[in-house]
């Protein structure tokens, strides 16, 4: 299950109890189990190929030769030459033309990087079958070494968003030990006739994946009428196995108002004027120099923006603009960083840094 079917924030008037979500991310995960795990929800993943056609590829004896089927008899290929060429012109037939995509079914691509880091041209490419991009014939094409990022998965229908709200709601009721709670219970007291008694209710409606409440059941016994534990799968050897990231989340600073995004290779600028930052440390003769520095996540590595990216547009307003290429090689192609603004100068050869402002920075894949 990728995502949750219902948020504490969907609970209505249970929205804000103790056990809101708790009780939302047991009602997703009950239900995507009971309904045969078919609703995984879309989830937005950016992975690395290697060559298309030798995707398959495992272990670094296979870096020489790789078996290859030539009619009908397997041939140990040489294949050391494969990973070196960085573009081909597509024929849009061969397998060089095509990268069969890990997550399935796919439902949008958001981008896909070449190895040097550049938004590949979305009219060179189309997505077939929800699982392949396939690359327009008579178009440069880099099958090689390339990130994409795309968007696959099965969305949950509207029916299992309301069951699974319905189902949060009880729950939420339960543990809070509401006695509205509409789940069923095991144990049930019963008094006739001055007499008092306890039935155990054998719960069948467990053996086959029901809840015992109309609404949710209803949903189930559409989606699953034959009860299926899972959804078959089939398993092949040939399938690419691409390297996934999962991005590390914002933020890194504090500083939300000051945060920046760069849309594919449009430069994100930022400037003082009405941040109400001081940059006094900037007038004439103070001897003070602005100088920005990206950082990835870990501040592990760094880039310095060149002077001609920063300047003093006024008395104390600093303006700077980050390109794509600067940040992309600071951050990577997948974790967010952060800018700062330091005031900086040089006594007696050694540099000294005065922080001045700072921010989180992202690289947006799409408009």
């Amino acid at each position: 299950m990728s995502g949750l079917w219902v948020t504490a924030s969907e609970l209505g008037p249970y929205s804000n109890t103790e056990y809101a979500e708790e009780a939302a991310q047991a009602a997703s995960f009950l239900l995507w189990a009971m309904s045969g795990r078919r609703f995984n929800g879309v989830t937005t993943v950016t992975e690395r190929y290697a060559c298309a056609k030798r995707a398959y590829r495992m272990g670094p004896s296979s870096k020489n030769y790789s078996a290859t089927l030539i009619n009908g008899e397997a041939y140990n290929v040489p294949i050391a030459d494969f990973d070196q060429y960085a573009e081909l012109v597509s024929d849009g037939l061969s397998p060089e033309s095509r990268i069969k995509l890990r997550g399935r079914p796919v439902t949008k691509i958001e981008a896909i990087r070449s190895r040097d880091g550049k938004i590949i041209d979305p009219s060179s490419y189309y997505l077939v079958d929800h699982s392949t991009i396939q690359a327009v014939a008579g178009v440069p094409w880099t099958p090689c070494n390339i990130e994409i990022t795309y968007a696959y998965g099965t969305p949950v229908p509207t029916a299992g968003k309301m069951a699974a709200r319905t189902l949060a709601i009880e729950f939420a009721k339960l543990w809070a030990g509401d006695d509205d709670c509409a789940l069923p219970q095991r144990v049930t007291s019963i008094a006739r006739q001055g007499v008092s008694y306890t039935l155990l209710d054998s719960q069948d409606f467990i053996a086959e994946l029901r809840t015992g409440i109309y609404a949710i059941d209803l949903f189930l016994k559409s989606v699953n009428p034959d009860g299926a534990k899972a959804r078959s799968r089939v398993f092949s050897p040939d399938m690419p196995r691409a390297r996934r990231y999962t991005p590390k989340s914002l933020p890194l600073t504090v500083s939300a108002t000051n945060d920046l995004t760069i849309v594919r290779s449009t430069p994100a600028t930022f400037t003082t004027v009405g941040k109400g930052l001081d940059t006094s440390l900037f007038a004439s003769g103070s001897g003070w120099s602005p100088k920005v520095v990206i950082y990835s996540w870990s501040e592990t590595t760094s880039n310095t923006l060149e002077s001609t990216n920063v300047g003093i547009t006024g008395a104390t307003d600093v303006q700077f603009s980050i390109p794509y290429a600067t940040a992309h090689k600071a951050l990577g192609m997948v974790d967010p960083g952060s800018w700062t603004l330091y005031a900086t100068r040089t006594v007696s050869g050694v540099e000294e840094l005065a922080e001045i402002a700072s921010g989180n920075l992202t690289i947006k894949m799409y408009n």
